[in-house]
This record gives C-alpha cells, structure tokens and sequence, in this order.
C-alpha cells in the first residue's frame, strides 16, 4: 500500500509540474525580431513570414512576431552579432556570414564538396550534425537549415577556360573559404553590402558575382551582367539562427514550439517554394537577354583541381574543423 501512494505521489508531482510549466508560458508573452539582408520575394523573407504566421497561430497569440527585411535591423554582420549578444532574437542568412564568428561554419562553402544544395540541405537538418552543437557553443541556435539552390558565377563575360577567371573582380559572400576558392581560379574576390552589388556591376566596380540564381533575379543583377555560368556549381544553404542566450531562457514548451514550427515551415513551404522561385526567376531573367553557359569538363576539371587543396585547408584548421568535416564525407558518402 505505502509503494502505491509513493507512486501515485510521484505522478502527482510529475504533473504538477507540467502545469507550473504551461502556466508560466501562458502568463507571459514573447516577442522574436527576425531580421534579414534581403528584400522581396526571396526565401529568406518568405519563410519568415511563413514562421509568423504560424507561430503566432500556434501560440495562441502568446508570441509575437516583428519582421525586419532588408536589412532594418543592421548590416549581415551586425545583425548576426546582436543574435550572439541576445540583442536580436532571429536571423534568416546565407551561413556564409558566420564564417568570421564559428570557421567551421564554413564548411558549407567548400566547392565540390556536396553533391547539390539538395545534399547541403539533408546533411545541415540531420539533427545529430555536429555543426549545430559547435555553433551553440559560439552563441548560435541554428533551428532550421533553409533549401536554397547551386552557386554559379554571374559575370559580364562567359567563362569558358581558368584563363577567362584570372583578374576578374567577382564578388562573393564574406568567407574566406569563398574567397580563397576565387582566388585558386585566378580572379580577385570582392566583398560589398548586398544592396551595393548591382551598381557595382552597373559602373564596372565588379566584373561579376558568385551566387545563386535566385539573388540575382531578386536584386535583377542580369541587367548588367548577361552570361550565367554554370561553374561551379557549389552547394548553398541558408540559416535560420537564434539566440542561443535567448532560446535558453525559454519555457521548455515554448522552445519546443519555436523549433518545431521552424521545421516545419521549411519542410512544408520553403522547400517548395524555392523550386518554384528559382523557376519563374530563370525564365524571366532568360526572357530579359540571359545567357545560359554550360561548362566544359575540361573547365570543371580544372576548377575542381584549382580548388582542391581547400579541403585539406579547411580541415586543418582546427579540431572542429576536422570532426565536422570527416562528418560530412561520411553523410555525403552516404
């Protein structure tokens, strides 16, 4: 009799808990500022508002949701600071930006690494990827991993040969790893605020961007730069970041709530919907004067070699860098 009512005291303390916890989440409200560098249609403002309307939703009006596109709430590497700082609860941003805050984020830019952005996708959502544990540490809470499509070099020339690469100025997103991947095939990287780049091409202050397709219909960077070039093809990815400091102070319910709904968001719409804006862009970008360059194998070749010794580069680096490197061979190889 006395192992019954110690039983049944335990299950009584197990719900009362439950409830202390729901009562605190329903007590309070909580406000997410989502920030992003990009205007429009793009994927990254899409799924937040996607996110918005379904979180709050969900919570029954509980958690409020403010949007900030286009870069309201700072540049890229303001706002990616002030999600470490707790200062801003979300970002929707290319990974490429945390390069300068966790390296091995990087990992995600190395060309010829992953099969497509499609491969890039799975990999990042396999919820047991190291990478999400090492950008926690660095103050990171990566919720969801956004599908985006391949990287190609956008440029006023086509690129047939490395020798039609060498000297010319192409911009990239801030990672070194992009970069030195420019700078293996001869051109010179440059960087500049997103809003900047189309009158970079415009006045000639750049020869060309490595991207992908749907920024370059986004912002209409065709108009100035016509030859599309399929190289090199790299995968893309971009993340939807928290605060870790601020996911930390949450309600169990309430975290779990914000996570769950983050996914689904990007398996249910996002996923989609960058399919179907890739397509209407591409189209529309042929229509106005865009011309689609295939790539020889000989060039692939040579590009795929240039770049070859960023690998071990990369891994090299450090011992995270390392771990989560040999991770992805193995799931690629997979």
């Amino acid at each position: 009799m006395r192992k019954q009512w110690v039983v049944l005291g335990a299950v009584c303390l197990m719900l009362a808990s439950l409830f202390v916890t729901d009562a605190f989440s329903a007590d309070k409200t909580y406000k997410i500022r989502i920030g992003t560098p990009t205007a429009g249609k793009h994927q990254q403002n899409a799924t937040m508002e996607e996110f918005e309307k379904r979180i709050e939703a969900a919570s029954n009006g509980k958690i409020e949701v403010e949007l900030y596109p286009s870069s309201q709430l700072g540049t890229s590497v303001q706002m990616i600071q002030g999600v470490q700082d707790g200062v801003i609860q979300a970002v929707l941003i290319p990974s490429s930006y945390f390069a300068s805050f966790a390296p091995a984020a990087a990992v995600a830019d190395l060309p010829f690494l992953f099969k497509d952005s499609d491969n890039l996708y799975e990999v990042l959502n396999n919820k047991d990827f190291s990478l999400n544990k090492y950008l926690y540490k660095k103050g990171f809470y990566a919720a969801g991993w956004l599908r985006n499509v391949d990287r190609y070099i956008l440029a006023t020339e086509p690129i047939k040969t490395l020798d039609d690469l060498k000297g010319k100025k192409i911009w990239c997103l801030p990672s070194p790893t992009l970069q030195d991947e420019l700078k293996a095939y001869g051109a010179s990287p440059t960087t500049l605020d997103p809003g900047d780049i189309a009158v970079a091409l415009q006045n000639g202050t750049v020869d060309g961007v490595e991207t992908d397709t749907i920024f370059m219909g986004v912002f209409k960077l065709h108009t100035s730069a016509k030859y599309l070039n399929l190289v090199p093809a790299s995968a893309m990815t971009n993340a939807f970041i928290f605060s870790a400091d601020w996911m930390d102070e949450l309600p169990k319910d309430i975290a779990n709530l914000v996570t769950s709904t983050v996914q689904d968001v990007i398996r249910d719409f996002e996923y989609q919907y960058v399919e179907n804006l890739n397509g209407k862009l591409l189209g529309l970008m042929k229509s106005e004067g865009l011309e689609v360059v295939e790539p020889s194998p000989e060039l692939l070749a040579d590009m795929k070699k240039a770049a070859g010794p960023l690998h071990e580069q990369f891994r090299s680096a450090s011992k995270d860098n390392k771990k989560i490197y040999d991770e992805v061979v193995k799931m690629v190889g997979k």
